[in-house]
């Protein structure tokens, strides 16, 4: 019998039905840490038409990138965090990051970079009570009385030499290798259970005092018990000659691309206290964070957590994960990290003759260690004149940072002015007067990074290369890691972008994903292209973006000048069919007047350094009747 039954044909598809059946899903992604690794993050999965929302704990952007302003002037600031960037090609991908902004924020808002002096001829040293009329790089052991030195041959040898002839071979294979990861890791391989000071005298044949010496004079106390692939590293970067920076302070970096993933999608003063594995199997993740009005819990698809070992650690709720996970989470080092800025009613240093600071930085082995001379603010061949204030870092890192903890802020200040005495005790300005600190000083401040979660910087006790690198860095299901510490490049901003680009990489699994950067093309972008809009979570974030004490300073004379502004109702805290705007103007309410035809709602109103209004509270209720987090520029 003939079968009757009619045969299916398969049904006819164009290209664009198989496109959309194979679209890849949107992933609704959580970041926990609103640095550069975190906002690199975000900004990277938006583009791809993710969906992203970020958790700071903090009231600002930025982690260690971190600009304090002292007052609304031109040049009052300094950089508690990251300040240059040398200009080599491991750093590509910094200045791909702020060409790629540069195209698609206001001109406001814009990057511009600037030359950044390490060091000049004049620069100061102090050592041994000795005043040698050459750079810290340029002294020997004999110009300020070092002892012992063996062999004896070096007692004539510049610091800076010194350090060429234990590194500069290792320097040179990475720079001329063609496989960075391979160089390195063949480094890690053959040296990475040497500290760098048992490399100096089993290797290259030092005695310690003469290890002592160089680690005084181009480095900090204790800094040549890292590592050997660490000091390497380190070293790789400042052998560079010429450096940059960001003129108005490097906050403008995170603020800029906090701007990009969009102020909606981010969190303030929300400290994350737990990570759930949720979903079938396990598959998805949320995040449990607590602000200054409650507890939530929000479910996302994937979660990146874009924060120091110290910080995850504190999560006490979270997935435990196999021994050699949780012993790197546990191990990783990370060494104290101390600045304070001075300002001054003038820019002495510059004054000074003979050998004025005019950039770089001076060297001593008094507890302040480094005094940075600002980059900024420089008047080529000009001498500022007595009324030009200015603002100057002292810095230290590991043992030296760690001997200012135990001291109150007050302390810290007197040490660091008694220091700054001694180191230009007698010197005399351009008009023939004594420069006397003490009487030119105006205010002060500082960061302690070791009391805050980030603890300091990630730099690599011997064997963790090894030991904990990778594992750090593996993802767990859905949860995925990411920082600075989880790089080969400990310690600078490229090294945090590279490992965000990693964790991009890895969650939509495309290895050879480029950093952002610009296209080929050499045709202007002209603002945010149509595809690259900000993909927000939405969710029932009631206590976000902002705490409404989140205020920052924001250093651009434009950043200062009232701007339209409006209520949004939508997204996330809002309704999700209802996106319309709340015109203030229209009801007479203007930015820094007093807000009273809101209901519930008594205080003022200004707008921080990421554009956000932000409220002086003046009625306790304020919080509770209105939804500062919904307030955004036009």
């Amino acid at each position: 019998m003939e079968s009757t039954d009619v045969p299916v044909m398969p049904k006819d598809t164009t290209a664009a039905d198989r496109g959309r059946r194979h679209k890849p899903k949107k992933l609704n992604v959580g970041i926990v840490g609103g640095g550069i690794a975190g906002l690199y993050t975000a900004i990277y999965l938006q583009r791809k038409g993710h969906g992203v929302h970020i958790f700071e704990g903090t009231e600002r952007i930025g982690g260690r990138v971190h600009t304090h302003y002292f007052t609304p002037d031109r040049d009052q600031y300094y950089e508690a965090g990251a300040m240059r960037i040398p200009d080599n090609k491991f750093q590509t991908i910094f200045f791909e990051l702020v060409e790629y902004i540069n195209k698609r924020v206001a001109a406001e808002r814009q990057i511009k970079l600037i030359d950044y002096i390490l060091t000049t001829n004049d620069n100061l040293v102090y050592v041994n009570g000795v005043r040698p009329q050459v750079t810290a790089f340029d002294t020997t052991p004999s110009t300020i009385g070092w002892p012992d030195i063996k062999p004896e041959k070096y007692q004539t040898w510049k610091a800076g030499d010194l350090l060429q002839l234990a590194v500069g071979q290792l320097i040179e294979e990475l720079i001329n290798a063609t496989d960075f990861e391979a160089a390195f890791r063949s480094i890690v391989d053959r040296f990475d259970q040497y500290t760098f000071r048992y490399y100096c005298v089993d290797v290259v044949g030092w005695n310690n005092s003469l290890v002592n010496f160089v680690e005084t004079m181009t480095s900090q106390t204790n800094q040549f018990n890292l590592s050997v692939p660490e000091l390497v590293m380190q070293s790789l970067d400042f052998g560079v000659k010429h450096w940059q920076t960001i003129e108005g302070g490097m906050s403008r970096l995170p603020e800029a691309m906090a701007r990009l993933v969009g102020l909606e999608n981010i969190t303030f003063g929300a400290r994350v206290t737990g990570i759930k594995l949720c979903g079938r199997k396990g598959r998805k993740a949320s995040i449990i964070t607590t602000g200054y009005n409650g507890t939530l819990e929000v479910e996302f698809d994937r979660v990146v957590l874009a924060i120091p070992p110290a910080a995850l650690r504190m999560i006490v709720h979270r997935p435990r994960w196999e021994p050699k996970k949780e012993m790197a989470i546990r191990a990783i080092h990370f060494e104290p990290l101390y600045k304070m800025g001075l300002r001054f009613k003038t820019r002495f240093w510059e004054r000074v003759t003979p050998r004025p600071s005019v950039g770089g930085q001076s060297t001593t082995d008094l507890p302040i260690r480094w005094i940075v001379y600002p980059s900024n603010g420089i008047r080529a061949n000009e001498v500022p004149s007595r009324d030009t204030t200015g603002v100057l870092l002292v810095y230290s890192w590991m043992t030296d940072a760690t001997n200012w903890l135990p001291l109150n802020p007050l302390e810290r200040r007197n040490v660091a002015m008694s220091c700054l005495a001694e180191v230009y005790n007698g010197k005399k300005d351009v008009d023939g007067k004594t420069i006397d600190v003490h009487k030119l000083y105006i205010e002060s401040a500082d960061h302690v990074w070791a009391s805050s979660t980030a603890t300091g910087d990630a730099i690599f006790l011997p064997g963790q290369f090894k030991e904990h690198f990778d594992v750090a860095r593996k993802s767990e299901g859905p949860i995925y890691f990411a920082g600075e510490h989880l790089s080969f490049h400990h310690t600078w901003i490229a090294g945090a972008a590279h490992s965000a680009l990693d964790v991009v990489r890895d969650m939509l699994k495309k290895k050879d994903l480029p950093p952002l950067k610009l296209p080929n093309s050499t045709a202007p972008t002209q603002g945010e292209p149509e595809s690259e809009i900000s993909h927000g979570v939405k969710a029932p974030f009631h206590f976000q973006p902002n705490n409404p004490m989140f205020l920052v300073y924001d250093p651009t004379p434009e950043g200062n000048q009232p701007r339209d502004f409006s209520v949004h109702r939508g997204g996330p805290g809002g309704s999700d069919d209802d996106d319309s705007d709340y015109d203030l103007e229209e009801h007479g309410v203007e930015a820094g007047r007093p807000v009273n035809k809101l209901p519930g709602y008594l205080g003022m109103l200004d707008k921080n350094a990421l554009g956000v209004v932000s409220a002086h509270i003046t009625s306790p209720s304020a919080v509770a009747s209105w939804d500062m987090g919904q307030v955004r520029f036009s």
